[in-house]
């Protein structure tokens, strides 16, 4: 079942050593972002549709990160927590949320589908506000299915 809420995975997985990359706020880094996701997935067994669905669900959370955060200067966090029965992607940035600009020839209803597209491929998704400034975003797949 998807779900939103508010705690941090680091929080739950304080056990647990994650696999990390950090990655400059910027669009033309995502393709590291879904290499390092498809290297996790590979690493752990997870099938060619679960890899994808990883992929897109967590490079949709980065380009989220690059277009709202609203800092270049300060890196995208990746963090890949593995259980046995569940994988778990936190992506965290530095910056405030800012509306994308609008340009010409923009049209509203393209746009906002990268949430409903994690929250349809993921088991989990959570969202999360930082204290001093920022957002941390958690996608899980559960690998018993």
């Amino acid at each position: 079942m998807n779900q939103l809420g508010a705690d941090s995975a680091a929080e739950r997985h304080s056990d647990l050593r994650c696999r990390r990359i950090q990655v400059a706020a910027e669009s033309s880094r995502l393709a590291d972002i879904r290499q390092f996701v498809e290297s996790v997935g590979t690493e752990h067994g997870l099938d060619d549709n679960q890899i994808f669905d990883l992929k897109v669900a967590v490079s949709e959370a980065c380009a989220n990160a690059v277009e709202h955060s609203g800092v270049t200067k300060a890196p995208i966090e990746l963090c890949a927590w593995f259980h046995p029965d569940k994988l778990v992607f936190e992506i965290s940035d530095s910056g405030g949320f800012r509306l994308p600009r609008s340009e010409p020839g923009f049209q509203a209803d393209s746009r906002g589908l990268g949430l409903p597209l994690m929250v349809a491929l993921m088991d989990e998704v959570r969202i999360r506000k930082l204290p001093n400034a920022g957002t941390n975003v958690t996608l899980t797949l559960y690998l018993d299915r």
